[in-house]
């Protein structure tokens, strides 16, 4: 892993991700795509790919390079309400270098307005290089920009990175 000055280059692996509510849980992603969520239709999947040389179980994760804005991510085929349907979200993670520690979850609504946000080093703590680590985020800590027209309501599961040039978190 080499970190450049204007961009994080970095190798982050997710497996299981699980959005959890009072119903039940629902599968985002367990060796594919699941429940109508589809990484290929998200805006912010740059960069990701399910590879299976380096899975937490199963025989798939999603795998991201995480450069320019790039990350992880899962479009719904509905749109869900953070109070009503989910509570939260957990997912596996590893990432490779230790240099992760500005990665953030987001949701997304359809306007494409962040519904809520949280670094997974506020999430989890700081996540340790070449380990598995299960994070739990419940959706009450997330933090809605002020302005989000539509705060509890998201189509877009989001993991990926603020770091670079003139971008804040």
């Amino acid at each position: 892993m080499r970190l450049v000055r204007s961009a994080l280059f970095l190798v982050m692996t997710v497996a299981n991700a699980t959005a959890w509510g009072a119903s039940g849980n629902w599968i985002v992603f367990d060796d594919a795509d699941e429940n109508g969520f589809d990484h290929n239709a998200s805006l912010w999947a740059g960069g990701m790919t399910l590879e299976n040389f380096e899975v937490h179980s199963g025989s798939v994760a999603a795998m991201a390079r995480i450069q320019d804005f790039n990350g992880a991510s899962w479009q719904a085929a509905a749109t869900y309400s953070t109070t009503s349907d989910y509570d939260g979200i957990s997912f596996w993670i590893k990432d490779q270098s230790g240099d992760a520690q500005d990665l953030a979850f987001l949701l997304y609504n359809a306007a494409n307005e962040i519904v809520g946000k949280i670094t997974l080093a506020d999430a989890y703590g700081a996540l340790p290089a070449g380990l598995w680590v299960n994070v739990r985020i419940p959706f009450a800590s997330l933090a809605a920009p002020s302005g989000t027209s539509d705060p509890t309501h998201f189509d877009n599961v989001v993991i990926r990175t603020y770091h670079g040039a003139g971008n804040t978190y």
